[in-house]
């Protein structure tokens, strides 16, 4: 997945869960109020909003489970290959409101990122 791609989709779920109004509006935000900092994986598994702590377990998207197929599955093998490769992910997305946690994009980057036994994972944050 490519950078452009990774913020276009962070930019839609930030509108589609209405923090932002507009697409345009959010874009800005990602520019201009965010900041690159690492996010703790334990965090992640009481106090992030839009992402269920039940996928950080040996068994994160069960075949009962898999919104989007195989592609679940595909992804995280991805990016645990891409950890390996690199110590880390790309970062991942979120939003900051009200000393709220929401995660905008990188649920499966996070779900790697556990596996491998990470304790952080870079996250651009977006203060609103």
């Amino acid at each position: 997945m490519t950078s452009i791609q990774t913020i276009k989709d962070s930019v839609r779920t930030s509108v589609t869960i209405k923090l932002f109004k507009t697409d345009k509006e959010s874009a800005y935000a990602h520019i201009f109020n965010s900041t690159l900092t690492t996010f703790p994986i334990s965090a992640c598994k009481d106090s992030l909003d839009n992402f269920n702590p039940a996928r950080l377990s040996d068994d994160p998207f069960p075949k009962e489970d898999r919104p989007r197929g195989k592609a679940d599955l595909d992804s995280i093998k991805y990016h645990r290959k891409y950890i390996q490769t690199h110590d880390s992910t790309e970062p991942i997305w979120i939003a900051l409101k009200n000393g709220k946690h929401t995660l905008l994009d990188g649920a499966h980057r996070i779900v790697a990122t556990y596996l491998e036994n990470k304790r952080t994972i870079p996250a651009y944050i977006i203060r609103l």
